[in-house]
C-alpha cells in the first residue's frame, strides 16, 4: 500500500501566486533571503515551509526594526 506524500517544494512563481504574492515580489523575497529557494536547471523552487512561515518572520523583522 502506497501513501501519497505531500510535496515539500513547488515552483516559486506558482506557489507564491497561490498565496497572493506577485512574481516580482516573490523574486525580491527570495533574493533577500526571506524565502528559502533552490534551482533545478533554470527553474526556481521554494520550500513550502518557508512560504508558510513567511508572515511570522516578516512580523518578527518588523518588530526588530521598531
Amino acid at each position: 500500500m502506497r501513501t501519497e506524500a505531500t510535496p515539500t517544494y513547488r515552483p516559486l512563481v506558482t506557489a507564491c501566486a497561490e498565496h497572493g504574492i506577485s512574481r516580482s515580489v516573490a523574486f525580491e523575497l527570495a533574493k533577500s533571503g526571506l524565502l528559502e529557494t533552490f534551482t533545478i536547471g533554470t527553474r526556481r523552487y521554494v520550500y513550502l515551509d518557508s512560504l508558510r512561515t513567511l508572515p511570522e518572520r516578516l512580523a518578527a523583522e518588523a518588530a526588530k526594526a521598531a
